[in-house]
């Protein structure tokens, strides 16, 4: 267990440290910078401006310097909100975005699981095509169809949800649906499969010809196994999740971590589109480190030692 953590932290350093790399010479590659804007600033303005930030230091440079920031995580000032850091940034909108995820991820594993569970008991029924139909919507259909959607009929034709903003439980409903839609529905479709994937094994077949119920098929000998592809799922789409929807924050005004993102795209803010990405990315890490410790639990069979396949 111990080697077995040692070389995955070495792995997130590496990963980290490519991740700074790449998204540190893509922003550079772009024309302009934090302080082009439609109003140019006097040449002397400027670059006083740019010397106070170290802009104008070579590209090297300027990459050794946040490498030995990031380092001791301080991820810089942000160029374009004064007096904050990119710290401060996050600090303040994570939790926003937090709270989001974690509706949409809870109503993502709660609804898609069980949705998944009755398509497979009900195989080839009324119930299992409609419960599939909604599901392939769900997967199909662009979050951002399905906001605009839900503002459109809960918001203007029934007025009985918020459209946007964030100052309350009523607030989170519509940007919580749009947000789940498509976990939940391939949760479904994934859950679906992989229990009659399950139910086709031998040991499911020995127990049934003892005259074992579908139920208890169902509940004590296939759901456990056939969660593990749920599972490896769920790393990826808590981290997406918790970070927050760039398109669903926009939509409804939620100043969640999306949103600052958006925005710094939009402004060049280098220093905060380097910070969430570096924050988004140690999430994903850190959540499938989580994943592939909780996999033993599930089925004694997979040891941290080998790698874990599927």
């Amino acid at each position: 267990m111990f080697l077995y953590l040692i070389k995955r932290i070495a792995g997130v350093v590496v990963v980290l440290w490519a991740v700074i790399t790449i998204t540190f010479l893509l922003m550079h590659a772009i024309p302009g910078g934090p302080f082009t804007a439609e109003k140019k600033l006097p040449p002397a303005v400027l670059a006083n401006v740019e010397e106070r930030y170290h802009l104008n230091d070579p590209l090297l440079t300027q990459y050794g310097d946040y490498l030995e920031h990031a380092a001791v995580l301080d991820l810089g000032p942000s160029f374009k909100y004064p007096g904050q850091t990119v710290n401060d940034i996050i600090a303040e909108s994570m939790p926003v975005s937090a709270q989001l995820g974690l509706i949409s991820f809870c109503l993502a594993l709660s609804v898609g699981v069980t949705a998944g569970v009755l398509a497979a008991w009900r195989k080839n029924s009324c119930l299992d095509y409609s419960l599939m139909l909604v599901a392939t919507l769900g997967v199909s259909v662009p979050s951002f169809i399905i906001a605009a959607i839900l503002i459109q009929l809960f918001a203007f034709t029934w007025p009985v949800l918020p459209a946007a903003m964030w100052k309350g439980p009523a607030y989170a409903v519509l940007p919580a649906l749009a947000l789940a839609a498509h976990p939940t529905a391939f949760i479904m479709r994934l859950t679906r499969s992989s229990i009659l994937d399950t139910l086709s094994q031998d040991y499911i077949k020995t127990a049934r010809s003892r005259g074992v119920s579908t139920r208890s098929l169902l509940c004590h000998h296939a759901l456990r196994n056939a969660l593990l592809p749920v599972v490896s799922y769920l790393g990826p789409l808590a981290a997406s999740l918790l970070t927050g929807s760039f398109i669903v924050e926009s939509i409804f005004a939620i100043p969640g971590l999306g949103q600052h993102f958006v925005t710094s795209i939009y402004n060049r803010d280098y220093t905060v589109i380097l910070g969430i990405t570096i924050f988004y990315s140690f999430l994903i890490i850190f959540l499938n480190l989580l994943i592939d410790l909780i996999y033993p639990l599930l089925d004694p069979r997979i040891s941290l030692k080998t790698e874990r396949k599927g």
